[in-house]
């Protein structure tokens, strides 16, 4: 199996996810999975969620993915979250791009997206990959749905040895720069966030080699 480069959360930064593209070794024919979050905060979130239909990528589910199901009520939950963490930005993308039409269309597709994916490419260590949204590891084994989605990294977990016979990619809990270890990396590294981190980024891992690609906020 060829490579495969995982994309760290996007929210709606649409260009700068062009930009990260451009950079991979096969570029757009790359095969490419997203961590979720492909939506919020940023100006382009319909944009990026075209991209990823479009292109036939694979996704597994954010939390804000969640978030908006919930509020269009396609998900049981509480929707009083959705508009103040970004989701007035993503409604305005909607409205310059197919309104509630789009936003049917989406919502569907969201339905669709798995809480993990576990592909069967292996690195030095004989783990396969295991692409979740939040920290996913400590759930491998009982598939806890809502762990995987939301759980974030805790200092225990940074020295975390235990062999899952898996490596752990995911997004969710923002880091300076993307952090690994030899069980798991979270990859998010704030490209939102532009305007109070020094290094926001769009950052993605190639697997198995672990290579980082990063590409600055540039819309």
């Amino acid at each position: 199996m060829e490579s495969v480069y995982v994309i760290g959360d996007v929210h709606g930064c649409y260009d700068t996810l062009c930009a990260l593209i451009e950079e991979l070794p096969d570029k757009w024919d790359s095969n490419i999975i997203f961590v979720g979050d492909l939506i919020d905060r940023g100006f382009k979130s319909c944009e990026v969620v075209d991209l990823v239909i479009e292109r036939n990528y694979k996704c597994v589910l954010g939390n804000h993915e969640e978030l908006m199901l919930r509020y269009y009520k396609k998900l049981e939950g509480s929707d009083v979250h959705w508009l103040i963490h970004g989701g007035y930005e993503t409604l305005e993308s909607y409205t310059r791009n197919g309104g509630l039409e789009k936003i049917e269309t989406h919502l569907n597709w969201f339905l669709t997206l798995p809480h993990y994916l576990e592909i069967p490419l292996y690195d030095d260590l004989g783990q396969s990959l295991f692409v979740t949204h939040g920290f996913g590891l400590p759930y491998y084994e009982s598939k806890d749905a809502k762990g995987m989605l939301w759980n974030r990294l805790k200092k225990d977990d940074y020295i975390i040895d235990r062999n899952y016979g898996v490596f752990n990619v995911f997004g969710h809990d923002v880091q300076e720069s993307a952090f690994l270890t030899n069980r798991f990396a979270a990859i998010d590294t704030g490209c939102i966030y532009y305007n109070k981190l020094d290094n926001a980024a769009l950052s993605a891992i190639e697997f198995p080699s672990k290579r980082i690609f990063k590409k600055e906020y540039c819309g």
